[in-house]
C-alpha cells in the first residue's frame, strides 16, 4: 500500500487538538492512514544561511513528522514578503493590499527548492505526495527537476481569482506553469476551476482535453473542485456537550448587560447549516 506524504507550510501533531482548518483536515487524514507530514518547523535560525535548514524527525503515533528550520532571510522573503504580502492578497482578489515592491519571489523559490531537497531524501518510490496551499505551489516542479517520479497532487485552500486579476501578479505565468508538474490539482469551488481553465488556456496555451484535463509542456494535468466543509453532526454534538452548556451559562452571566460584536473569519456553508446553528442560541 502506498504511503501518504503530506506537505504543508506548517506541521501539527495529529494526536493533539488543532485550531486551523488545514491542520484539522490533514491531521485526521494522516491519523487514519499513517504516513509522513513534512513542512516548516516554525523555528527561525538567526544568522542562518539562506537555502539551508536543519531537518528534524519525530514520531507522532502512526505519523512521522519531518520539519525544516528556516533562516531569517528565507522566512521573511518566502513567508512574510511573498506568501503573505503578495500571494495571499492577490488570490483573495485584493490587489490593493498586495505589496509588489516587497520582493521575496527569489526567496519563495529558494525555500521551495530547500523543501524539495530535504523531502526527496525521505521519499519512497511508491509514495503519494499531497502538497497544500499557496506557499508551496512550485514544490512539485522542484521535485520533478530532481528526478522524483512519485504521484503528486496539490490542493489550494484559498480562492483562485479571475484571469484578469491573476494576470496582475508578475509571476502568475510561472506559478501556473509549475502546477503542471502535479498529476492532480484541487480547488475549493467550480468557479476556481473555471478561472484556472480560462487562465491556462489563454496565458499558458494549454490544450483543454476535457472538462477537467489540461495539457501543456508535454504534461497532462487534472484539475477539479473538491470542496472542504465542516462535519455538521460533530459540530452540533459539540454544542450539546457538558462543557459547551457550562460555557454558555457562564457567558450569559458575564455578558448579559453588554453589547457584543462577534467577528467570524470564515465559516463553511452547507445545506441545513443555518438550522444547525440554532443550537448556539
Amino acid at each position: 500500500m502506498s504511503r501518504l506524504v503530506v506537505v504543508s507550510n506548517r506541521v501539527a501533531d495529529p494526536r493533539k487538538t488543532a485550531a486551523g482548518g488545514l491542520a484539522v483536515a490533514l491531521g485526521q487524514a494522516l491519523e487514519r492512514s499513517g504516513g509522513l507530514w513534512f513542512g516548516w518547523s516554525g523555528h527561525i535560525t538567526e544568522g542562518g544561511t539562506p537555502g539551508e535548514g536543519e531537518l528534524h524527525l519525530q514520531q507522532a503515533g502512526a505519523v512521522q513528522l519531518a520539519t525544516v528550520d528556516l533562516s531569517r532571510e528565507d522566512h521573511d522573503s518566502y513567508y512574510l514578503n511573498y506568501s503573505n504580502g503578495v500571494l495571499w492578497p492577490v488570490l483573495h482578489n485584493r490587489l490593493d493590499l498586495a505589496d509588489f515592491d516587497a520582493g521575496g519571489f527569489a526567496g519563495y523559490q529558494r525555500v521551495n527548492r530547500l523543501f524539495a531537497q530535504r523531502l526527496k531524501a525521505l521519499l519512497r518510490p511508491d509514495d503519494i505526495v499531497w502538497v497544500h496551499d499557496y506557499h508551496l505551489m512550485p514544490l512539485a516542479a522542484e521535485l520533478r527537476a530532481m528526478g522524483c517520479e512519485q504521484r503528486m497532487g496539490f490542493f489550494l485552500h484559498v480562492p483562485l481569482p479571475p484571469p484578469q486579476l491573476l494576470a496582475a501578479l508578475p509571476e502568475s505565468d510561472r506559478l501556473m506553469r509549475s502546477l503542471f508538474a502535479y498529476d492532480l490539482v484541487g480547488f475549493q469551488s467550480r468557479n476556481d476551476v473555471a478561472h484556472f481553465s480560462r487562465y491556462v488556456g489563454v496565458e499558458v496555451g494549454a490544450d483543454v482535453l476535457g472538462e477537467h484535463e489540461f495539457r501543456a509542456h508535454g504534461k497532462t494535468l487534472r484539475a477539479q473542485a473538491f470542496p472542504i466543509g465542516i462535519d455538521l453532526e460533530e459540530f452540533q454534538a459539540l454544542t450539546e456537550g457538558k462543557e459547551a452548556r457550562e460555557m454558555h451559562e457562564q457567558l450569559k452571566r458575564e455578558y448579559a448587560r453588554r453589547r457584543l460584536l462577534v467577528g467570524v473569519e470564515r465559516l463553511d456553508y452547507s445545506k441545513g447549516l443555518p438550522q444547525r446553528l440554532k443550537a448556539f442560541r
